[in-house]
């Protein structure tokens, strides 16, 4: 299963929208960079979704833009 079908399965389960989404490979077509904008308003709850993430695998990082509420996790391509 893929990494951006476990990452809608997480937010399913906890009723979370995706506002918008931007998917793009990296220059060097090792990694793909995914950035999710999606409402979470409680701060407590966007560290555990982060720490929820980041435990994938394949997940390189996560990280919130608090100013916008988007998310923006980085994986690797698994060929």
């Amino acid at each position: 299963m893929g990494v951006l079908n476990r990452f809608t399965g997480l937010l399913t389960r906890r009723n979370i929208n995706i506002e918008s989404a931007s998917i793009n490979s990296t220059p060097d077509n090792k990694a793909v960079v995914a950035k999710f904008k999606i409402q979470v308003a409680k701060a407590h709850e966007r560290e555990h979704l982060k720490r929820v993430i980041a435990k994938q695998i394949d997940v390189l990082s996560v990280q919130w833009d608090d100013c916008k509420n988007d998310l923006e996790f980085e994986h690797a391509i698994v060929k």
